[in-house]
């Protein structure tokens, strides 16, 4: 267990108030620091410890008792005032598709769909994404109102789930990408992501700026930076630069406070990125 104080002593982004870390009794996550043109939306990164109780905060139904990760899941909910929600998830697959839930989604239920996205426009319908190394992405809109969270690693970014998610935000709700605010919590960072030439040459060959987020650290070896990949993805797709922001916390560099499958292996848990509309005024 760490305090928020721990917290921004080692992330810049907290410590110079871009995000805030934020503790219960039990959950520990961080938010983006409010900001006017956010005020509807709610927006999570889940980090490894049940806030103060000392316990863990696995999310994943995969990694852990069921029991346990249902039971951490509602807490979250609590945390989030979300407490009479459902939370809406799906199985990812590492793939671009993207579910939107709509209310004929919701009376189906979704168990069973494979996505790596999730889009709405329901008020107080928390969405979530699970990672233990990966990007979570939160894409959210004002006007008109929708959310959406993502699911990025390599194989997202490879197949532009960012892109395609922005394309059904368009085509379902007509959002506007120059209208919409970006925020990418925490993922394995360029300095810990290590990969052969198998895996950076797809990115070679499809992307023209894949030298500016692969870069060569020995022979036969590249990292790649997610972060830096993905925002060039969200440019290209329409969202403004300074529209974007970062936790820019690396899960292995800071895997005693965050879920990394890099670093932990098969033991690592799952947190969650978690988005929601609120109906009220103010978000947090």
């Amino acid at each position: 267990m760490s305090s928020e104080t721990e917290v921004a002593d080692v992330v810049p982004s907290v410590r110079e108030g871009r995000f805030d870390c934020r503790m219960t009794a039990d959950a520990a996550y961080l938010a983006p620091a409010p900001h006017p043109d956010a005020a509807a939306l709610r927006c999570a990164f889940t980090l490894r410890y049940a806030g103060r109780s000392g316990r863990d905060l696995n999310l994943g139904l995969h990694w852990g008792e069921r029991q346990d990760v249902r039971a951490n899941r509602r807490r979250l909910l609590q945390a989030l005032d979300m407490g009479l929600a459902t939370l809406c998830t799906v199985r990812q697959v590492h793939r671009n598709t993207v579910c939107v839930v709509d209310d004929q989604a919701l009376a189906r239920g979704l168990a069973g769909i494979e996505a790596d996205a999730l889009v709405t426009a329901l008020l107080d319908v928390p969405l979530a994404v699970l990672t233990a190394d990966c990007l979570p992405i939160v894409l959210y809109s004002a006007h008109p109102r929708a959310v959406a969270v993502v699911h990025a690693g390599r194989m997202g970014t490879y197949l532009r789930v960012v892109r395609e998610t922005l394309t059904v935000m368009q085509q379902r709700f007509a959002v506007v990408p120059s209208q919409v605010q970006a925020i990418i919590g925490p993922g394995i960072g360029g300095c810990c992501y290590r990969l052969d030439h198998r895996a950076i040459e797809p990115f070679r060959e499809r992307f023209p700026d894949w030298a500016t987020y692969c870069l060569p650290r020995e022979p036969g070896l590249w990292t790649m930076d997610l972060v830096r990949a993905n925002r060039a993805q969200l440019e290209a797709a329409g969202v403004l630069a300074s529209h974007t922001r970062s936790a820019d916390m690396c899960t292995v560099c800071h895997c005693a406070h965050l879920f990394s499958h890099r670093a932990e292996g098969k033991a690592a848990g799952r947190g969650m990125g978690v988005a929601v509309l609120l109906r009220g005024a103010h978000g947090s």
